[in-house]
C-alpha cells in the first residue's frame, strides 16, 4: 500500500517538474484562420507568415505600415522588415545587445527607416537593410522619430547639467552616393560619369591625417588646408622632413633619396627630440619635429588611417522647458511639436526659429493624423481640430479649418482616408467623420474602439473581446442616432498584437508569437491594393515651387487639395 502510496507522489513530482521547466515558448497560440470562416465575412487570406520570435523570451512589441512594407519590433531589439504585397522577409537586424528596451516608431523615408534602440540611432537603407550609419546620441529618446528626405528629428532627454526638460534635435542626412548604372540606359544621361571610389572617399573623410591623390604631400589637414594650432609650445610651421614620407613604416626614406635621418633615428616620442649618435651624443636638435605634440596617443592619432563612420551632422536642436508629447509632426517648411501644458510649437526645418505658437482647449490625446498639410488633432477633452500646419504664425496660433467635440477618450492615432476621419478610444468606440465639415456620420458601441482596417466599402474594427467587427463604411444603420451596428463578426482574440493599417485596404492580424496574416475583402476591385490614406506633405520644396504646383513632388499637397470640398463644392472657410 504505501508502496504505491509513494510511487504516486513520486509519480506527480515529477510531472509537476516537467511542466515547470518546460515553459510555454509563446504568449499565443494563434493560427491562421480556416478559409471557410474567413469566407462567411467574405474575407480572403492573401498570405501569411511566422516571424522568427522566441516568445519566451521575446515576442512582437511594435508594426506599422508605410508604403509597401511593414516594420515590426520586437521587445528585445529586432526589427524586421516585410514586404506588404507578398508577406516576404526582406531583411531582418538585430540592435543593441539583446535585452529588453521600450521601442519607439520608427521614421522612414524615400531611401531610409530610421529606428532608435535605447541611446543609438540606426540608419537602414530601406528595400536592402544595408547600414547607413549608427551613431549614439547620448541620449534616451523619448518619443518616436520623424523624418524627411533631407533630415531627421527626435525628441531626447535633455543633457546633463542642464535646465530644460526635452529638446528637440536635428540631424541632417549625410549626402547620397550617386553612381550611374549602365544597366538602365535612362540614369544620369548626360552626366559625367562618377567614379565610386572618389564618392567613397569624399562619403567617409578621414580624420587626422589625410593623403591626397594629386600631391605626395602627407599633412594634417583641417578645413582649408591650415594647420592646427601648435601644440606643446613648439613652432606651428610645417615640417619639411616629414611632408614627402610615403609610408607610416621605417623605414622613413625620401621619394625617390636617400633615408630620412632626422626621422629614423628620433629614439622617442617625447619632447625635447634630439638626433644621437652611436655614443649616444647629442648632435643637433631636430626643430623639424617640433609639431609633434607632446602626448604619444595624440601623435599616433596623426598617423591613424582608419576612416571614420559617417554620422549625420546636426543641424540644430532646441531645448524644451516642459514635456513633449508624440512623435513630432512635420510639413515641408515646419516641425510640431505639443506639449503638456497644451501648446502646440511649429518651429522652421531649417533656423529652428518658432514660427507659430498656439495653444489649444486641452492636452494632446494621441498623435494627430495627417493629409497634405492638414492635421487631425484629438484632444484629451474629446475634442478635435483639423488644423492647417502650414497657416498661423505666433500672432495668430493655430489656424483650425473646424473643431467638434465628440466626448470620450481620443487616445488612438486617428486614421484619414479620402473624405473621411476615424476616431477612437478606450472604451470610445470609434467614429467617423466627414473630412470636409467635421461633421459625424456614425459611431459604434463604446466597447468597439480600436479600428485596424478600411476600404471602400467597409470598416474594420476590433472590441474589447478581441472580436472582429465589420461595418459598412459609409452610412450608420441608425440614421437617427447615427449609430452602427456591425453586420458580422469573428472571434480572433488570439491575434493580440494590434495592427493599423494606415496605407492601405489590407487587414494585418498579429499574434506576438510571431504569427502575422494578411486578410482582404474577397471582391474582385480589391485584388490589387488599394491606397486608403492620402499622402502627408512633408519634404521640403525646391527653392520658388509653391505647394500644390503642377511640377511639385507627388507626395506634396496645396492645403485646398488636401481638403474635401463640401456639397456646394467650396473648401470649408478657416476659423480663427
Amino acid at each position: 500500500m504505501w508502496s504505491r502510496l509513494a510511487a504516486v507522489v513520486g509519480l506527480v513530482l515529477t510531472l509537476a517538474t516537467f511542466a515547470g521547466a518546460q515553459s510555454p515558448r509563446t504568449y499565443s497560440r494563434a493560427l491562421p484562420p480556416d478559409a471557410s470562416t474567413l469566407s462567411r465575412l467574405n474575407l480572403r487570406t492573401e498570405w501569411s507568415i511566422y516571424l522568427p520570435v522566441d516568445g519566451s523570451r521575446d515576442a512582437i512589441q511594435l508594426i506599422q505600415t508605410f508604403d509597401d512594407q511593414l516594420f515590426v519590433q520586437t521587445r528585445n531589439g529586432l526589427l524586421m522588415v516585410i514586404d506588404a504585397r507578398t508577406g516576404q522577409l526582406q531583411w531582418s537586424a538585430a540592435l543593441g545587445d539583446g535585452s529588453q528596451s521600450n521601442q519607439h516608431p520608427v521614421a522612414v523615408n524615400q531611401d531610409f527607416v530610421f529606428v532608435m534602440n535605447v541611446t543609438r540611432l540606426y540608419a537602414f537603407y530601406r528595400y536592402r537593410g544595408v547600414t547607413e550609419f549608427v551613431v549614439d546620441l547620448g541620449s534616451v529618446p523619448t518619443a518616436g522619430l520623424a523624418a524627411d528626405d533631407t533630415a531627421i528629428y527626435t525628441l531626447l532627454t535633455a543633457r546633463p547639467g542642464t535646465a530644460g526638460v526635452q529638446r528637440i534635435v536635428a540631424f541632417d542626412l549625410p549626402r547620397p552616393i550617386n553612381v550611374v548604372d549602365p544597366t538602365k540606359p535612362n540614369s544620369q544621361l548626360g552626366k559625367a560619369p562618377t567614379n565610386p571610389a572618389e564618392e567613397i572617399a569624399r562619403r567617409y573623410p578621414t580624420s587626422g591625417a589625410n593623403r591626397t591623390l594629386t600631391s605626395d604631400n602627407f599633412e594634417r589637414r583641417r578645413g582649408g588646408g591650415n594647420f592646427d594650432a601648435p601644440t606643446g609650445g613648439m613652432s606651428g610651421s610645417k615640417t619639411p622632413s616629414l611632408a614627402v614620407v610615403p609610408r607610416l613604416s621605417p623605414p622613413y626614406t625620401m621619394e625617390g633619396g636617400p633615408f630620412s635621418p632626422s626621422v629614423a633615428v628620433v629614439p622617442s616620442l617625447r619632447q625635447p627630440y634630439h638626433l644621437r649618435d652611436d655614443s649616444s651624443q647629442n648632435l643637433q636638435k631636430t626643430p623639424s619635429l617640433g609639431t609633434i605634440p607632446p602626448s604619444v596617443a595624440a601623435a599616433l592619432a596623426l598617423a591613424d588611417l582608419r576612416p571614420r563612420g559617417i554620422t549625420p551632422p546636426l543641424r540644430w536642436e532646441y531645448g524644451l522647458t516642459t514635456r513633449a508629447l508624440f512623435t513630432p509632426t512635420q510639413t515641408p517648411s515646419r516641425i510640431w511639436v505639443a506639449t503638456d501644458d497644451k501648446i502646440y510649437l511649429g518651429l522652421s526645418k531649417l533656423t529652428k526659429q518658432t514660427e507659430a505658437l498656439g495653444a489649444s482647449s486641452d492636452r494632446l490625446a494621441a498623435s494627430p493624423a495627417q493629409v497634405g498639410t492638414i492635421a487631425y488633432v484629438p484632444l484629451l477633452d474629446g475634442t478635435v481640430l483639423a488644423v492647417d500646419l502650414e497657416l498661423g504664425n505666433i500672432q495668430s496660433g493655430l489656424v483650425a479649418i473646424w473643431r467638434v467635440n465628440l466626448g470620450g477618450l481620443l487616445n488612438r492615432h486617428p486614421l484619414a482616408t479620402k473624405d473621411a476621419v476615424f476616431l477612437s478610444g478606450d472604451n470610445s468606440g470609434v467614429t467617423r467623420v466627414n473630412r470636409a465639415n467635421g461633421q459625424v456620420i456614425w459611431r459604434t458601441e463604446p466597447a468597439a474602439d480600436r479600428i485596424i482596417g478600411v476600404n471602400q466599402d467597409f470598416v474594420y474594427v476590433r472590441d474589447r473581446q478581441g472580436r472582429l467587427l465589420i461595418y459598412d463604411a459609409v452610412r450608420a444603420t441608425d440614421p437617427t442616432t447615427q449609430r452602427a451596428i456591425p453586420l458580422t463578426s469573428l472571434n480572433l482574440a488570439e491575434f493580440n498584437i494590434p495592427v493599423v493599417n494606415t496605407v492601405s485596404d489590407r487587414v494585418y492580424l498579429a499574434a506576438d508569437n510571431g504569427l502575422i496574416v494578411c486578410v482582404r475583402d474577397a471582391s474582385p476591385k480589391y485584388a490589387t491594393p488599394v491606397r486608403m490614406v492620402p499622402i502627408a506633405a512633408v519634404n521640403p520644396l525646391p527653392k520658388g515651387r509653391a505647394p500644390g504646383a503642377k511640377d511639385a513632388p507627388k507626395d506634396t499637397m496645396a492645403p485646398a487639395e488636401a481638403m474635401p470640398k463640401d456639397k456646394d463644392g467650396q473648401v470649408p472657410k478657416k476659423l480663427n
